[in-house]
């Protein structure tokens, strides 16, 4: 038998007008309400007529979220969290995979009102969405934003104290010879990495040993080292911009019968499954991806709610998990 809305309005033991204005997201029920009628739903297996619901409320109760790259560990993490929330609250999560072939297929359908909001994971492109989503007047919040932009409701990591506690880390190791390995320079998060990897390194009036640019990727830091290790500049230590360009600095250390972290300490960033599933396991920054999911879709849901509270960039700090691939240094050897 179907369950009704009547069903849960038996089941929460609540008014049948509260349990619509819940089950319709409607804004001013008191949150005790709301978690009886949530609860009732789920129990029941109830699902709203969607197409009524948004007649009666002009809503759809649909969040879409254009992702860059699905495949990677931390947007993976946030779209993960993103779901969550937004069941939590009655609303669907509809994915859009921008791969960067043809932008305008993902942002056709906003025209239609076939979403309340949007939340944008798409480093370094979210200038073209963000003008398209503003001339829609679609509310969104951007994640993990690559561009500065002050008129934007944003939630994102604090890549400066990131890259400082790296290398904080690092010269507690007792490393004064440290390389840096970036993505590409103009990116947000390099420079911010950068920036704070840099104030470590000046507080104890040291500069990095070098700084190498390429990309998120695994050749990246392994070309890096072979290139160091040929020009006789192998520092003791590196702090790689990311766990891919992390591995491949190991890989390459190993490649010429260097010991990590013996031979070479390596600090990496992301905290990803590449972190933790090879030898040595990679000390790495890993992000909030949870705490930003969460913040962006409360924010998101203030402003689909006309809880106006100005547009702001939340910063979330990163932590250090510390691993196998940094040690203290043996200041009795010496690379060669």
């Amino acid at each position: 038998m179907k369950v009704t809305i009547d069903d849960v309005v038996k089941k929460s033991g609540l008014s049948y007008v509260t349990v619509s204005r819940v089950i319709s997201n409607a804004p001013n029920v008191r949150e005790a309400n709301r978690k009886k009628v949530m609860a009732a739903i789920e129990e029941l297996g109830y699902v709203p007529n969607a197409a009524a619901r948004t007649l009666a409320t002009g809503r759809t109760n649909v969040v879409a979220m254009f992702v860059s790259d699905i495949g990677d560990d931390f947007f993976g993490s946030v779209v993960k969290e993103v779901n969550v929330q937004l069941l939590k609250n009655g609303y669907l999560l509809a994915i859009s995979a921008c791969n960067g072939k043809d932008d305008s297929l993902n942002t056709a359908f906003l025209s239609q009102n076939r979403v309340d909001g949007v939340i944008l994971l798409v480093p370094n492109k979210e200038k073209y969405y963000i003008g398209i989503l503003k001339n829609q007047k679609v509310p969104f919040v951007v994640v993990d934003n690559q561009t500065i932009n002050e008129d934007i409701t944003s939630v994102l990591a604090d890549n400066v104290t990131g890259g400082y506690i790296a290398v904080k880390h690092l010269l507690e190791l007792g490393h004064t010879g440290i390389g840096l390995i970036g993505a590409a320079p103009y990116g947000l998060s390099t420079l911010e990495r950068q920036m704070g990897a840099v104030k470590a390194l000046t507080e104890v009036s040291l500069q990095p040993a070098a700084i190498e640019y390429g990309g998120y990727d695994q050749m990246t830091g392994y070309n890096t080292i072979m290139k160091w290790h040929t020009k006789g500049q192998l520092p003791s230590a590196v702090f790689a911009f990311d766990d891919h360009i992390a591995l491949g600095a190991v890989n390459a250390a190993k490649d010429l019968g260097l010991n990590v972290p013996e031979d070479l300490s390596v600090c990496g960033y992301d905290d990803s499954s590449l972190a933790n599933h090879y030898t040595p396991k990679i000390t790495s920054v890993r992000q909030p991806s949870e705490e930003m999911a969460r913040n962006a879709v409360n924010q998101l849901l203030d402003l689909i709610n006309h809880k106006e509270r100005g547009t702001y960039a939340m910063k979330l700090a990163p932590k250090l998990a510390v691993k196998e691939s940094t040690v203290k240094i043996n200041n009795n050897e010496v690379n060669e």
